[in-house]
């Protein structure tokens, strides 16, 4: 792994600006609008009698924007995450693009990217275990 810092130039993508952004939207979305009813309900858990590895992401993001952070992580604990770490990360993006400093960059090598994906997908296998066992 290697950590170092970055001097934005003309026409980076901003990826925290993006997500965080995406975030923020479905978010006030969520706080404005009555989004549980827009949605049909989880097919692969009306087929399966099972939830899906997202079942409970729009009820976790509907709580998230009511400020109700306990519920929403107990119902969808990464998604509820992911996008509080995205919020973060706006924020962060948002700070640094205002002051004109350095973005932390970090980059991997193949074998600790592999390590990575990996672990992400032991990540989303144990929150569906949660789910299953929870729901």
């Amino acid at each position: 792994m290697h950590v170092f810092s970055k001097k934005r130039t003309e026409g980076d993508i901003e990826f925290g600006m993006v997500y965080g952004g995406i975030a923020l939207l479905a978010l006030c979305a969520a706080h404005f609008l009555p989004i549980l009813s827009f949605f049909p309900d989880c097919v692969f858990h009306s087929i399966t009698g099972l939830p899906c590895p997202t079942c409970g992401s729009t009820r976790a993001v509907e709580r998230l924007a009511h400020g109700d952070f306990l519920s929403a992580i107990a119902i969808q604990p990464l998604t509820s995450f992911c996008f509080l770490a995205a919020v973060l990360y706006f924020m962060y993006s948002l700070g640094a693009l205002i002051r004109g400093s350095c973005r932390i960059c970090i980059t991997f090598t193949d074998k600790e990217g592999t390590v990575l994906r990996t672990t992400a997908l032991v990540i989303v296998l144990t929150n569906w275990l949660y789910l299953i066992i929870n729901l």
